[in-house]
């Protein structure tokens, strides 16, 4: 997963305080929020799917989803700066892009969400939110398996039980949800990069409106993000290398006419240069 992750201290022995007391001692730490702001998440996740009969719903559930993970992120932030683990000015501001991968989030769910509220919900980008999405999933499962779950008034048999299937869930899973979160994001990027930026740029070309230009500064803001994580992550350049292969080995063995193939070629330049071009 990415690193917004909560910061733990050691423990050697489970402490044996009553929930509540437990409970009043967490809504005093940063964690705690940082824990319910990934739960919301999910929360309208969840709820943003349920409502899709209901535009209006669905703009306000996705409005949630990117305030929520927007707040985790800022909170490890935080958490960074406070610590002086961080330390963020202009002359190092495009470094710790390239680097820190608690930033590129923050920033752009933070502008999605900004562009989502000043075009009243009319702006959206549809797949940006699911691989923050899936990281909340495993935070929340971590923070409550190791925070909450010990001091909750059940039975030691039961704390075990959950304990043992949350580590099984953890361990089995973790690494193929992680691959499917970079695969979603390398697939909203390509739909973005195909169609999504030329549309956006010809309607604020040919149609300004504050809308067209908030769903073009969006865009761009997404594939802006893409690139940041491609060059930083080696395993989603491992994922995209892998794709384009397949897609390679498909159109050289397939009977389609050569000059397809031949432009298939020169697709995969001109995007290759254009990609080159995104400054990060």
């Amino acid at each position: 997963m990415t690193s917004n992750t909560a910061p733990q201290n050691a423990r050697n022995t489970r402490p044996t305080a009553p929930f509540t007391t437990m409970l009043r001692s967490r809504i005093r730490q940063p964690q705690f929020y940082w824990f319910l702001g990934h739960l919301l998440t999910l929360y309208h996740f969840l709820r943003f799917h349920i409502a899709i009969l209901s535009i209006p719903k669905q703009k306000y559930h996705y409005r949630m989803i990117l305030l929520n993970i927007s707040i985790t992120y800022g909170i490890v932030l935080y958490q960074f700066i406070k610590s002086k683990q961080l330390q963020l000015n202009w002359n190092n501001l495009r470094q710790n892009l390239k680097t820190l991968d608690n930033l590129q989030y923050f920033i752009m769910l933070s502008t999605l969400l900004i562009c989502s509220i000043l075009s009243r919900g009319n702006v959206t980008i549809n797949g940006a939110s699911y691989g923050p999405v899936i990281f909340s999933l495993f935070h929340c499962l971590n923070y409550f398996k190791e925070n909450l779950l010990p001091f909750l008034p059940i039975s030691i048999v039961w704390k075990n039980l959950i304990n043992t299937n949350i580590s099984i869930f953890i361990n089995n899973y973790n690494g193929k949800f992680l691959t499917m979160a970079q695969t979603l994001e390398i697939l909203c990027a390509l739909r973005l990069a195909s169609y999504g930026l030329p549309i956006a740029l010809l309607k604020t070309l040919i149609m300004p409106s504050l809308n067209h230009i908030l769903s073009l500064l969006a865009t761009v803001n997404y594939i802006w993000f893409f690139k940041l994580r491609f060059l930083q992550s080696q395993p989603m350049r491992l994922i995209m290398n892998e794709f384009i292969k397949k897609i390679d080995i498909t159109v050289m063995n397939s009977n389609l006419p050569p000059n397809i193939k031949s432009y298939w070629n020169k697709y995969k330049s001109i995007v290759k240069n254009l990609f080159d071009k995104i400054p990060a």
